[in-house]
């Protein structure tokens, strides 16, 4: 038995066809001299009507079943949104949807567009790049790991907020603990370092004390993203976050995972902060109903054991019309009030120009 060639066929489908345009009121429209705009409008609705085109009989093959079969089918698409606005983007998107959920089509669509590559499962998207040697790479995020796991992996992505751009293209992950430090890192890094995450090429993501994310964590490191693991001192205790378990996710512990507080004998994320900043944030948010300020010995004397848990139940049962929703809430209030990068606290800076550098 030998080899046969597939055949390739270019002869069905929509060819050419007189194309004219006029305005509401009749007036024709010279194409020649139109935006790149309305030209892609165009290819928008000749691509509606090609959906039209799979879906029909037009395409069936003529042989001697009973039945026709359709034709099996693969349409290219080479920078689909290109110079189109955000609504019709969304109809291009539509349209591919359309046609790849016909059994007998397939869909190619080359771009730059993230929002295009956001748009789909990132078990489908392929990164084409150019070697050092001029040769074309392809790579994809799922490696060569069975189906199920990248499956798996992909909605761990999702659920903690990973964009398919975000998995290709930023430099550097770092992954905080929960949703406080999710509020509050964006504003703390900028204020620090004088540029936002994204602009770093950090990609940040809060585990939710999430075994799920910690593999993610470790399947990036084997894949040779650079990721950073931020978490309160106190997590030494998580049964997530046990040495052995970061040592197996292939985590370096000395540059890739940082205890916050540890350093100072502090347990957590708002412990470094200090007690007149503190004070200062409960006076402007939270004032006590009998006019009575807030002071920094309210606040040292919570140190030393779960200060978060404590410092806001204090708050609530001394200013209980404006409390906090929570410690997210409660610190981010304060985060919000630092106007100075020496304000971010000196182990915060640190571990921020260490991500930063990893991402460079």
């Amino acid at each position: 038995m030998t080899d046969s060639m597939p055949e390739v066929s270019f002869k069905g489908g929509f060819k050419r066809a007189p194309l004219e345009v006029s305005k509401a009121d009749g007036e024709p429209v010279d194409l020649t001299r139109s935006g790149q705009g309305s030209t892609r409008r165009i290819a928008l609705a000749v691509w509606e009507w090609t959906s039209s085109l799979l879906e029909s009989s037009e395409l069936a093959a003529t042989g001697e079943q009973d039945e026709p079969q359709p034709t099996q089918t693969i349409v290219v698409y080479d920078e689909p949104d290109t110079h189109l606005d955000y609504r019709h983007q969304r109809t291009v998107m539509d349209i591919i949807r359309k046609q790849c959920a016909l059994p007998h089509v397939s869909v190619i669509v080359a771009t730059h567009s993230m929002n295009l590559i956001d748009g789909v499962d990132i078990a489908d998207v392929v990164h084409l790049k150019l070697s050092d040697s001029g040769r074309t790479l392809v790579e994809r995020l799922d490696g060569d790991t069975h189906d199920g796991i990248d499956f798996h992996l992909g909605q761990i992505a999702a659920a903690v907020g990973l964009r398919n751009s975000v998995l290709l293209h930023e430099r550097c992950f770092l992954a905080v603990e929960g949703p406080t430090e999710q509020q509050c890192v964006p504003l703390l890094f900028r204020l620090s370092q004088g540029l936002p995450l994204q602009a770093a090429g950090i990609a940040l993501w809060a585990c939710d004390n999430n075994e799920g994310a910690l593999h993610l964590a470790g399947y990036l490191v084997k894949h040779h993203r650079t990721v950073m693991l931020m978490v309160d001192a106190d997590s030494r205790a998580n049964k997530h976050f046990k040495t052995e378990k970061l040592i197996k996710a292939g985590l370096d512990l000395t540059k890739q995972v940082s205890y916050v507080g540890e350093s100072q004998g502090y347990n957590e994320l708002e412990e470094l902060f200090s007690d007149l900043q503190w004070a200062a944030a409960a006076n402007a948010h939270w004032p006590r109903p009998e006019g009575q300020p807030w002071s920094a010995d309210d606040f040292s004397e919570h140190r030393g054991g779960k200060f978060s848990e404590r410092i806001l139940y204090m708050i609530k049962q001394q200013a209980a019309e404006s409390s906090p929703n929570g410690k997210a809430d409660m610190l981010y209030a304060l985060v919000s009030m630092l106007t100075t990068p020496e304000e971010v606290p000196q182990q915060l800076r640190d571990i921020f120009t260490e991500v930063q550098a990893l991402a460079c």
